[in-house]
C-alpha cells in the first residue's frame, strides 16, 4: 500500500509538471536556445587576447598598472584599467575551462539579455508570440558585439537595470539596491555611465508624470528616495582603482572622431547588414506606431528610446543598449500597430475566428493534457538537441576553435618570433597587437599598438594608419619606431613593397601572416 500510494503521488507530481509544458513554454525555450547557440561563436575577436593578458597581469603582479606596459611605443601612457574585474574574471575563467568555457559564458549572457528584453515586451502586455518575434529581431540587431568580451555584459546589466526599475515604479524594490548595482557595474566596465543616465532619465521622466498626472504618479517620497540612491550610486562608481578617471574615460572614447571612423565597431550602423536590417525593423516599428497616434507611453520610456538611439546612431556598439531600453515603447508600438491593423480589416477578417486565428493561441487538443504535455516536452528536447549540436558544440570544442584562431591570428608568425629567444620590437598590424602581446609579452617582447586605442592617444594612432594605409611619409613612421620586426597580414600591400627593400628580410610568412625582421638582426 505505501509504495502504491508513493507511485500515484509521484505519477501526480510528474503529470502537473507535464500539464505545464505548454506550446508558450515550449516557443520560449526554444527562442532562448536559438539565441544561446547563435551567439555561441568562435573566440576570434582581437581584443580578447589583451583582455586575457590583463587578468593574468593582475594575478601575476597582484596589482593594477595605471601605465602601459605591452607597447613600446605608448610606453608609460596613462592607462585606465575599466574593465580590471572583467578581465581578472575572464582569465581565472580561461585557466578553469579555456576557451570553450568562455565561448558558453558569453553566449549565455547574450541569453540573459535575450530574456530581459523579452520580460520588457511582455510588460507591457505584448502577445506572447509577437514578444518571441521581436526578441530574435533586437537580439539579432546586436549581433555585432556577439564574442568573449565584457562590453556585452553592458547590454545584460542595463537589462536587469531597466526590469528592475519597473519594479521599482510598482513599489517592490528598494531604492538603495542601485548604489551596489552600479558600483559593481563601475568595475566591470566603463558603461556603467549609461546605466546611470538611464536612472536619471526614470527619475525626470517620473517627475514629470507625477506633475502633469498627480493620481497616477509615483509618491513623492519614492521619486525623493531614488534620487539620493543615483547621487549614492554616482559617488560608489569613483570607487574602482582608476578612481574618477573611470568616470571620464567613456566620454573620450565617446567623442573621438578618429576612433568613429576607424574602428568598425565605433562606426555607424551598416544597414546593408543583417544586424543592421534589424536594427531598421525596430525603427521602422517605432516610426510606423507612432504614426497611428495610437502610442501612450510613460515619459520615462520615451526619454530611454531616443536618448539610448541617438547612441545607437552614433556607434553601432550601442545598439543593444537601444534594444534594451526602448523595448517598452517598442512594445507599445507593436501594440498600437496590431489594434489599428485588426480595426482596417475586412468585416470578414474581423470575426473572432479569424481574429484568433491572427493572434496565434495554441492549437486545442482533445486529447489529455499529459500527453500533450508530453508531446510538447519531446519536440522541445529534440529541438533543442539539434541546436545545440550543430550550431553552439562546434564553436565550443577547443580544436574547432584553434582552427579557427590559427586562420585569422598569426599563430605561426607568433610561434617563430618565441623562438627568437630574446625580446622584440614589433611594429605590428592592429588586429594582431591583442593575441601578439597575450603570447609574447611574458617574454618581454613590446608590440607597436593594440585594441586599447585609448592608450595609444590620437596621435600615435593617425601615424599607425599612415602605414596602415601607405599614405604620405609611411616610411618615416616605421623608421621613427624603429622595430626589429614587422607583421603584417600576407594579403597586405606593404608585404610587397618590404620584400623589395634591402632593410629587411622574410622571417615568417603563411597564408595568414608574414613577418619581416631587419636585416642584421640575429634571432
Amino acid at each position: 500500500m505505501p509504495v502504491t500510494c508513493s507511485l500515484h503521488a509521484l505519477m501526480a507530481v510528474v503529470g502537473g509538471a507535464l500539464r505545464r509544458v505548454t506550446s508558450a513554454l515550449v516557443l520560449r525555450w526554444l527562442l532562448f536556445t536559438a539565441i544561446f547557440s547563435l551567439a555561441a561563436v568562435p573566440p576570434l575577436d582581437p581584443d580578447l587576447w589583451w583582455h586575457l593578458a590583463n587578468g593574468r597581469l593582475i594575478i601575476t603582479t597582484g596589482s593594477i598598472p595605471h601605465v602601459d606596459l605591452y607597447s613600446f611605443s605608448a610606453a608609460d601612457h596613462t592607462w585606465v584599467m575599466h574593465e580590471w574585474l572583467t578581465d581578472l574574471s575572464m582569465y581565472l575563467l580561461y585557466q578553469a575551462g579555456g576557451l570553450p568555457l568562455l565561448v558558453a559564458l558569453f553566449a549565455g549572457v547574450v541569453a540573459a539579455s535575450a530574456v530581459c528584453l523579452y520580460l520588457l515586451l511582455r510588460r507591457s502586455n505584448l502577445h506572447p508570440t509577437l514578444s518571441a518575434v521581436l526578441t530574435l529581431i533586437g537580439t539579432l540587431a546586436g549581433s555585432t558585439a556577439w564574442g568573449a568580451r565584457p562590453q556585452l555584459l553592458n547590454m545584460l546589466l542595463t537589462g536587469v537595470l531597466v526590469v528592475g526599475l519597473g519594479y521599482y515604479q510598482r513599489g517592490r524594490l528598494s531604492a538603495f539596491l542601485l548604489p551596489p548595482f552600479i558600483l559593481l557595474w563601475a568595475n566591470l566596465h566603463s558603461g556603467f555611465l549609461v546605466g546611470i543616465i538611464i536612472a536619471a532619465l526614470f527619475l525626470l521622466g517620473e517627475w514629470f508624470d507625477a506633475y502633469r498626472f498627480p493620481a497616477t504618479g509615483m509618491p513623492a517620497r519614492r521619486r525623493k528616495l531614488f534620487g539620493w540612491a543615483i547621487v549614492a550610486a554616482t559617488l560608489l562608481a569613483v570607487v574602482n582603482p582608476s578612481g574618477i578617471q573611470t568616470l571620464l574615460f567613456p566620454l573620450g572614447t565617446l567623442t573621438s572622431p578618429l576612433i568613429q571612423n576607424n574602428i568598425q565597431e565605433w562606426a555607424s550602423p551598416d544597414f546593408h547588414s543583417m544586424a543592421g536590417l534589424m536594427f531598421e525593423a525596430i525603427l521602422f516599428l517605432l516610426l510606423a506606431g507612432l504614426a497611428t497616434g495610437k502610442v501612450r507611453a510613460r515619459t520615462h520610456e520615451w526619454l530611454w528610446a531616443f536618448a539610448l538611439l541617438y547612441l545607437a546612431l552614433a556607434s553601432q556598439r550601442n545598439v543593444p543598449l537601444f534594444v534594451i531600453g526602448g523595448a517598452p515603447l517598442a512594445a507599445r508600438c507593436a501594440q498600437a500597430l496590431f489594434a489599428t491593423f485588426q480595426s482596417i480589416l475586412p468585416t470578414v477578417v474581423r470575426r473572432p475566428a479569424a481574429q484568433a486565428a491572427l493572434r496565434w493561441t495554441p492549437i486545442p487538443f482533445s486529447g489529455p493534457m499529459v500527453a500533450v504535455g508530453a508531446l510538447n516536452l519531446a519536440l522541445l528536447v529534440v529541438a533543442v538537441a539539434v541546436m545545440l549540436t550543430y550550431r553552439a558544440l562546434p564553436n565550443l570544442r577547443s580544436a574547432d576553435e584553434a582552427a579557427a584562431i590559427a586562420s585569422v591570428f598569426p599563430v605561426q608568425a607568433t610561434n617563430a618570433l618565441q623562438a627568437v629567444g630574446k625580446p622584440v620590437r614589433i611594429f605590428n598590424y592592429y588586429d594582431y597587437g591583442g593575441y601578439l602581446l597575450w603570447r609574447l609579452y611574458p617574454q618581454g617582447s613590446r608590440i607597436f599598438i593594440d585594441g586599447r586605442v585609448e592608450v595609444y592617444g590620437s596621435a600615435l594612432f593617425s601615424r599607425y594608419l599612415r602605414v596602415s594605409y601607405l599614405a604620405e611619409g609611411w616610411p618615416s613612421v616605421i623608421a621613427e619606431a624603429d622595430p626589429d620586426a614587422i607583421v603584417l597580414p600576407s594579403g597586405h600591400p606593404l608585404v610587397g613593397l618590404l620584400q623589395q627593400d634591402r632593410a629587411w628580410q622574410l622571417f615568417s610568412h603563411d597564408h595568414v601572416a608574414t613577418v619581416f625582421t631587419r636585416v642584421g638582426f640575429a634571432p
